[in-house]
């Protein structure tokens, strides 16, 4: 069977939390009236970068195939299961397999999920989305519903429905993307699912060029590890590595089974321990808006420089990161003897 998947070159990720970038000022220079924090000379000589070595990540495998290749049922036998199930293909395992789940039908119960993982302590160890194509299609749905109600003098406005326009799609995605970040956070083994489908030639009416997966198109660039599973003519169960950061995984086709994985993985890094994840308190929140006030930083420059730390607004700044950035304030502070005002501009 013919898989006609390119992976681009892909894009450079954003800076982890404790490699962010280097003192620059806290968030941004104000666009208008550029600031230049003075740091020590002891800071402007250390070096920001350190030796590299390989981190223990948390396994996020995306597969995807054809029905009955056994996506569900290899997923099932990870450490302590949790299924976001979207289909109803866990509803026959349950005498079969150990696993707890929440039987999904809209993309707010999916997110939900996702955040109470993310936040609370649980003995899960491996999260299953099973299928991430039809989370796709009900937060495309979601959206729809939402565009129909509110945007009744747009194009897109049919009267019973709406066809979501091309600036409609930005909102769809970026809530997208929010999930697949909020996986990647997850101190768990985090295995998504996707069907197959066609794919046809671009520019060519109907000419099928082989097999692709059913989602939304970024989801390559998202995981670490990337197989597709089928079955050869002999009925085994084989899986196509298309993608491997970890360089783990045997090049093209394997036997895939669990067995397998956890033999290449490891088994103690696959049943580690969750841990939740700490938010930045009220605390250091309000104290984090009251310098970006002092230093006159615009939304814009904030909204850049959070991003570096893998946030989009306070809310999600991490407590270890929100220390990080207020450091980073009282440092240019302390340097020019907490007077804001003597901040130099140019």
């Amino acid at each position: 069977m013919k898989t006609n998947v390119t992976l681009p070159d892909e894009p450079q990720p954003a800076p982890a939390a404790q490699e962010a970038e280097a003192p620059e000022g806290v968030i941004a220079a104000n666009k208008e009236k550029p600031i230049h924090l003075d740091f020590s000379r002891k800071e402007q000589a250390r070096s920001p970068f350190q030796k590299a070595r390989s981190l223990d990540r948390r396994l996020k495998l995306f597969l995807w195939g054809d029905s009955g290749v056994g996506k569900t049922t290899l997923s099932l036998q990870f450490p302590k299961p949790v299924v976001i199930d979207l289909e109803g293909g866990t509803d026959l395992y349950g005498e079969s397999f150990d696993f707890d789940v929440l039987r999904a039908s809209t993309a707010d119960e999916v997110m939900g999920a996702v955040e109470w993982l993310l936040t609370h302590p649980h003995s899960y160890r491996t999260l299953v989305i099973d299928p991430i194509t039809v989370y796709w299609d009900a937060l495309q749905k979601k959206w729809s519903d939402i565009f129909l109600r509110r945007n009744k003098g747009s194009k897109g406005y049919k009267f019973e429905f709406y066809d979501l326009q091309p600036r409609d799609w930005m909102t769809v995605k970026a809530e997208f993307k929010d999930l697949i970040r909020k996986l990647i956070a997850l101190d768990m083994n985090v295995i998504v699912t996707a069907r197959q489908k066609v794919q046809y030639a671009d520019g060519a009416f109907m000419k099928a060029i082989g097999e692709t997966f059913d989602g939304e198109k970024s989801l390559p660039y998202l995981f670490d590890t990337i197989v597709r599973l089928y079955r050869d003519d002999k009925g085994r169960y084989l899986g196509e590595c298309l993608k491997d950061r970890s360089n783990r995984l045997p090049p093209g086709e394997f036997e895939c089974s669990f067995a397998r994985l956890e033999e290449i993985f490891g088994k103690k890094t696959l049943a580690r321990k969750a841990r939740p994840t700490l938010f930045a308190t009220e605390e250091q929140k309000r104290e984090i808006r009251e310098q970006i006030a002092r230093f006159g930083i615009t939304p814009e420059q904030v909204a850049r420089r959070l991003a570096a730390y893998g946030a989009e607004g306070l809310d999600e700044l991490t407590e270890e990161n929100a220390r990080i950035i207020l450091a980073k304030f009282r440092s240019a502070s302390a340097s020019k003897g907490g007077d804001s005002t003597s901040i130099q501009e140019t």
